[in-house]
């Protein structure tokens, strides 16, 4: 999982540094914004509900033509979910915070026009490193409460997951201002180690949608 890890990250660097010397066009910039957060699949019986979060980074845009473009951006994404479960003699809400460093890599399709807005269509996989995973209810450690670091005990540390979305940017004297959604469906299971009984890796998935609003410096 290291090596997988690295050679990820190595090809992210490298896809950042060669691609210039092939673009007709390159933009740098900032985005930033919401995740609407939560996992699918698992137990059908536990009923999870979403979580807000927090996403930003950077982006490197290069045009290969006046349609087709490469975006791979590295961001620091909040996801997880909220599930209720027992506690004392009652009910609490538990939440799941899993942090990440994101390294998307998108192709990206522009549909020019001939006013200031140029809508586009992106889509391509996304490699998320875990950095922190933890799970607290409201009691928060207090007679009942609890807050625990799940890292290491069941979160895998690498999620690989799909992104589809599409985005409007307003071209300005200097560059570009960008409002985008996107929605994220993860191909690989949260889950660390297989369930001893069934020898598989439950079924368990994060899913976030993504709002974001960000500006692009054009080189």
């Amino acid at each position: 999982m290291k090596k997988f890890t690295f050679m990820v990250m190595v090809a992210a660097t490298l896809l950042f540094a060669v691609t210039p010397l092939f673009a007709e066009g390159v933009m740098l910039g900032i985005k930033g914004g919401l995740n609407i957060a939560n996992v699918t699949g698992g137990d059908d019986e536990v009923d999870t509900s979403s979580k807000m979060g927090l996403v930003a980074g950077g982006f490197l845009c290069y045009n290969i033509n006046e349609i087709f473009a490469l975006q791979p951006e590295l961001l620091f994404s909040m996801k997880g979910w909220k599930v209720m479960v027992e506690e004392g003699e009652g009910v609490a809400e538990m939440t799941a915070k899993l942090n990440y460093i994101e390294i998307p890599l998108l192709l990206k399709v522009n549909l020019p026009t001939e006013g200031k807005i140029d809508p586009s269509l992106y889509a391509g996989p996304g490699f998320g490193i875990l950095l922190s995973a933890k799970a607290s209810t409201g009691g928060g450690g207090g007679e009942y409460g609890f807050n625990e670091d799940i890292k290491m005990d069941g979160i895998a540390s690498l999620d690989i997951g799909m992104i589809a979305g599409a985005g409007l940017a307003y071209q300005m004297e200097s560059g570009a201002l960008s409002f985008e959604a996107r929605y994220e469906v993860g191909l690989t299971s949260l889950a660390k180690d297989e369930d001893a009984d069934t020898g598989k890796k439950a079924s368990m998935l994060n899913s976030v949608i993504s709002i974001m609003v960000g500006y692009g410096f054009a080189f």
